[in-house]
């Protein structure tokens, strides 16, 4: 029996100035076709209002999230699962800065105290501290542009892998050059292993993980069939 992968959608909610038809999820095709060239089978998730039906989650055998612009409460949802059930996650961009704000939002929520869900409770806390809150840091200089078809060598850069990690493993190298498309990152200092950096010497973490089932890169290995 192939596994199946849940392909975490980005998300475009309650923004219907204009029209009611942009109120949306998304699952791009490179994801999922990444995941089939595996020999697993891709799944969309569908929330409602921003949740996932908590059933849902155990159809899952894993994750993958694509890159995007906002967290919504089933990214926690389904970090969570991944977490507490021991099934694989990979993030990349948006969703590598999931891990980390995941883990920073459930240390300040276990620290305060809660009472009932988690992820309900790390929500409560994130919108207390206002619209202007981010575990991330800002930084400059990696987002070159669109990636436009057959144009995806421009948001390229080169990455060193930090070697006995888990994508160092996977990958077989301490190098890679792949597409980078964001303008947050990982603070240094976060309490996950970091498994790469940017080869450009300006100190950006361009990966975490958490063994032995959590891995993250903020490059976007899904444009390409095959890592150059």
């Amino acid at each position: 029996m192939k596994k199946i992968i849940g392909v975490v959608p980005q998300g475009n909610l309650w923004d219907m100035e204009k029209s009611t038809m942009n109120d949306w999820y998304r699952v791009d095709n490179n994801y999922c076709k990444r995941v089939y060239e595996a020999g697993a089978i891709p799944m969309g998730l569908a929330p409602v209002d921003g949740w996932l039906p908590q059933e849902s989650l155990a159809f899952f055998d894993g994750y993958i999230v694509q890159g995007g612009a906002e967290f919504f409460p089933y990214h926690y949802q389904i970090m969570h699962d991944a977490v507490e059930n021991g099934k694989r996650f990979l993030g990349i961009c948006l969703g590598e800065q999931l891990i980390h704000s995941y883990f920073v939002l459930r240390k300040a929520v276990e620290k305060q105290g809660y009472e009932g869900d988690l992820v309900k409770a790390i929500m409560v806390w994130k919108e207390a501290q206002g619209p202007g809150f981010s575990a991330l840091e800002k930084i400059p200089g990696h987002r070159a542009g669109p990636m436009t078809r057959g144009g995806e060598d421009v948001a390229k850069h080169d990455i060193n892998v930090v070697p006995g990690t888990i994508l160092h493993r996977l990958l077989g190298r301490e190098t890679m050059r792949a597409a980078s498309y964001h303008s947050l990152h990982v603070p240094p200092g976060t309490c996950l292993t970091i498994n790469a950096w940017s080869a450009k010497g300006d100190g950006v973490v361009e990966g975490v993980e958490l063994a032995p089932n959590i891995l993250g890169v903020q490059p976007h290995p899904e444009v390409d069939d095959l890592l150059p």
